[in-house]
């Protein structure tokens, strides 16, 4: 069993110190992308991160090893703070932040908890069988998450969610793709097992990060199905403000930059620097600080909502 912790009052001092902690673990855990939001006002910009510091934890439960059902526990434990924060018995004051950043820009809770369901699945089979296995997972973890920043970003009429849900797959699936190498040396395989045998990828191959004509395959089938995934969300950004839409627009175009840059070169996945070089990083964040957010067909050009 695990350890009985004590409550802390949800109050103001509570809140600020939770927001203040978040950031920081935040800005370490999404470095290369966490610029997106820089232009966003202060308090939004705090709901954003509070959103991703449950993301964070989520991912936390995806390193654990199932040894002996302890991974079990500490998923059952985490969750049961986040719905017990609900109750105004928060754990921890990052907690009591999240709570508060729910309630102040009503996000439906289902995509705070959803991301734990992505978790469970991960922590009890440790494997994909089909490509769909995969959709679910990166829906309940990726789409619920970018689902839950919506209300924060700025939406300005309803009918989002579906967008926004499929966009968040998208994102993620793409993460895993940059990410591929560093897991499989982890032991950890986030791709579909039908896809690795049709594919007949050799995983220890790429453990040393040698490259194969089937890697590149499978690389560029999951490059194709991705691509279509983003150009199905392609009018995400025009229920959103003007500073959501800025937003927005510069997290899709990183990961659309990530995303045709494997589909073109797969061999880049091997690079121990990552997908996207640090010119290429600075250039998108650049852009993104000058308010020139580069035009991408996965965005289609709309009035922007003041």
């Amino acid at each position: 069993m695990l350890e009985t912790r004590e409550h802390i009052e949800l109050n103001t001092s509570a809140i600020d110190r939770g927001h203040k902690s978040i950031r920081g673990a935040v800005k370490k855990c999404f470095k290369s992308h966490i610029w997106t939001i820089n232009n966003m006002p202060s308090g939004r910009r705090r709901g954003i991160e509070a959103v991703l510091f449950n993301l964070m934890k989520t991912i936390d439960l995806l390193d654990l090893d199932s040894v002996d059902g302890l991974s079990l526990d500490v998923w059952h434990e985490t969750r049961d703070d986040l719905s017990d924060a609900f109750q105004d018995n928060c754990t921890s004051v990052e907690l009591a932040a999240l709570v508060d950043t729910a309630r102040k820009f009503n996000i439906p809770k289902q995509y705070l908890f959803d991301p734990y369901r992505g978790a469970d699945f991960w922590i009890r089979n440790r494997e994909f069988q089909t490509f769909d296995e995969l959709e679910v997972f990166c829906s309940n973890v990726g789409g619920a998450s970018l689902a839950a920043t919506m209300p924060v970003l700025g939406v300005t009429r309803k009918g989002w969610d579906v967008q926004a849900i499929k966009c968040g797959k998208a994102i993620m699936l793409t993460q895993i793709l940059a990410n591929a190498v560093n897991d499989f040396k982890q032991n950890k395989v986030f791709f579909a097992l039908e896809d690795i045998e049709d594919c007949k990828v050799d995983i220890p191959r790429l453990k040393l990060r040698r490259e194969s004509k089937s890697f590149r395959f499978l690389i560029r089938l999951y490059a194709s199905r991705i691509e279509k995934l983003f150009y199905e969300c392609a009018d995400l950004a025009s229920f959103l403000d003007f500073d959501g839409q800025r937003s927005l627009k510069s997290l899709l175009g990183r990961f659309w930059k990530t995303l045709l840059k494997m589909k073109i070169e797969p061999e880049c996945i091997l690079s121990e620097e990552g997908v996207l070089s640090s010119r290429d990083l600075l250039s998108l964040k650049s852009r993104h600080l000058m308010g020139m957010e580069k035009k991408i067909p996965i965005v289609h050009e709309q009035q922007s909502h003041h």
